[in-house]
């Protein structure tokens, strides 16, 4: 997975002013200290209709991440186009260890952020600025040992997540590159958790559209000129991240002119910036920096052993089949079409977590002022929304998915693939949207147990469990499920592993109804609530 700085942003207006971040990375009442000048835009929370709310802080959100997205679905057409399925089969077996990689990353950008804004919004700039430094430390520190390690034992790596010897070749050669600047990866999603912490959305959306042109123009230039092959994809990605890491470290240079005119802080001397002195491993900080990432690291770790099982299952399969006869041929499509089905999935689901992180802004605003008819729209108009995003996309990837997956590659039998995966996979994703809310408000109303245990059991409790034993019924046990769901597909060795991902999103979604008629969004005692000013709908 390619990384980009907006895979962590969390939802801000453009024109958003720093008293309006700290409801965006706590869920704690609004901080109600001096006054800033973006006070009005603050109370805009819980005064504008709920809708108008969700447009505000998802659009240039969503915007943003599906930049991000871009780069993967950028990846695979380029591969496949000009490299071929087996190519992308060795990129998507070694995606796991990428993932695990951006977890870490992701975990201290996150952790960091999160301390920093909530300094930034009590008025302790000194201490904001000591802790980016010490999230700076940590993430160069991470960095080097990543590197280091995962080059020296990049063969029992890939083995361990499941890659085969005829796939090891490809999946060497692409990662090589990518781990000898895993520091990159680190440096640059700090940088943006820090831009985004500081409210400087212009800057991120002008790095991330910096960096998504750059993209395209690196894998023209490394895989359709050059012909490099994958090792063009990886260099492309690594030339991408640092042309990225460049723009956004320029803010964090002391006594930078352009990002003191561009500080928002006023009260400030001046904005975050790296200061060679304050680059220290504190370990209570770095305590606390690594216990508010750790769920994001969980999410993403969850995705990396989903991935990784996913393939280990399919390596299987292609190892109890003669080679290069038209078995060993679909299983390895099936490989390249879970690797290219799995990048869309990545591009649909950023603007669901724009939503969804606008779900948690507006509610943990309105929560900390008790306006409880206000916390409740925001769930109802957050499941409509996602719901309606969602079944958008299941109707358009499966009416017509030889249209979609068409313009990556003329490959029939690729094609083939995807569509025997997707025509599975994506029967229930509308009942993600209200997982995905749910989790968001339990997140907002400052219940942060309830909403880590919904969103680590939808992959620890049920995906990978039924990744497990389905495979292990034959297609007559679950041939019943299929027909009930009007499902045309043939039968195969490989539905019922695919079975498991529509299973899952209905378990996972009536396990969240059945937590929300427990433990309702509004805990506050009655005599508390008190009525708001705001539009409700």
């Amino acid at each position: 997975m390619k990384h980009a700085t907006a895979n962590t942003f969390k939802p801000a207006s453009i024109t958003v002013e720093p008293s309006d971040i700290v409801p965006l990375a706590a869920t704690e009442p609004p901080f109600h200290g001096k006054s800033h000048s973006g006070s009005q835009s603050t109370e805009s929370l819980g005064t504008l209709a709920i809708p108008t709310l969700y447009l505000r802080f998802t659009l240039p959100m969503a915007f943003a991440m599906m930049l991000c997205g871009s780069y993967n679905l950028v990846d695979s057409y380029f591969i496949l186009k000009y490299i071929g399925a087996d190519a992308l089969a060795g990129v998507t077996i070694a995606f796991p260890l990428q993932m695990m990689i951006f977890a870490l990353a992701c975990m201290i950008g996150n952790g960091t952020a999160t301390l920093v804004s909530r300094f930034l919004g009590a008025n302790e700039f000194d201490k904001a600025s000591q802790i980016a430094n010490t999230g700076f430390a940590l993430a160069l520190a991470c960095g080097v040992i990543v590197t280091v390690v995962s080059l020296a034992q990049l063969d029992n790596l890939l083995a361990f997540i499941g890659v085969s010897s005829t796939l090891a070749l490809a999946a060497t050669e692409y990662l090589q590159s990518i781990l000898c600047f895993s520091l990159f990866t680190f440096l640059l999603s700090l940088s943006g958790d820090l831009l985004r912490a500081q409210g400087k959305v212009v800057v991120m959306l002008l790095v991330i559209l910096l960096s998504a042109v750059m993209n395209i123009l690196f894998d023209t230039l490394f895989i359709a000129v050059l012909e490099m092959g994958i090792s063009g994809a990886a260099w492309a990605t690594v030339a991408g991240q640092c042309v990225s890491l460049f723009i956004a470290v320029v803010y964090f240079v002391p006594n930078n002119h352009f990002a003191n005119k561009q500080a928002l802080h006023r009260q400030a001397a001046q904005p975050i910036c790296f200061r060679i002195e304050q680059i220290k491993l504190n370990l209570t900080e770095i305590k606390a920096i690594l216990g508010l990432g750790s769920p994001i690291l969980l999410s993403y770790l969850g995705i990396a052993c989903v991935t990784s099982l996913v393939n280990h299952i399919l390596v299987s399969h292609l190892a109890n089949v003669v080679p290069n006869t038209p078995a060993a041929n679909e299983v390895t499509y099936m490989i390249s079409a879970y690797g290219l089905i799995g990048r869309f999935n990545i591009f649909i689901a950023l603007p669901l977590m724009a939503l969804t992180s606008a779900a948690q802004t507006i509610s943990a605003y309105n929560y900390g002022a008790m306006a409880s008819s206000r916390v409740l729209a925001c769930a109802k108009w957050g499941i409509v929304l996602t719901c309606c995003y969602l079944s958008v996309v299941t109707i358009i990837f499966m009416g017509f998915p030889t249209s979609v997956f068409g313009v990556f590659t003329d490959n029939h039998s690729l094609i083939a693939a995807c569509i025997k995966i997707s025509s599975v996979t994506f029967i229930a994703l509308p009942l993600a949207g209200i997982t995905g809310i749910a989790i968001a408000m339990y997140q907002g109303t400052n219940r942060p147990k309830l909403a880590l245990l919904l969103s680590g059991i939808k992959i620890y409790g049920l995906l990978l469990p039924l990744l497990v034993l389905l495979p292990q019924l034959s297609f007559t046990d679950i041939s019943f499920i299929t027909g009930a769901l009007n499902i045309n597909i043939m039968p195969n060795a490989l539905i019922e592993l695919w079975m498991a991902f529509p299973i899952a999103d209905i378990l996972a979604c009536l396990l969240s109804l059945l937590i929300i008629s427990i433990w309702p969004f509004i805990h506050v005692p009655q005599a508390k609530r008190v009525s708001h000013g705001g539009n409700a709908q």
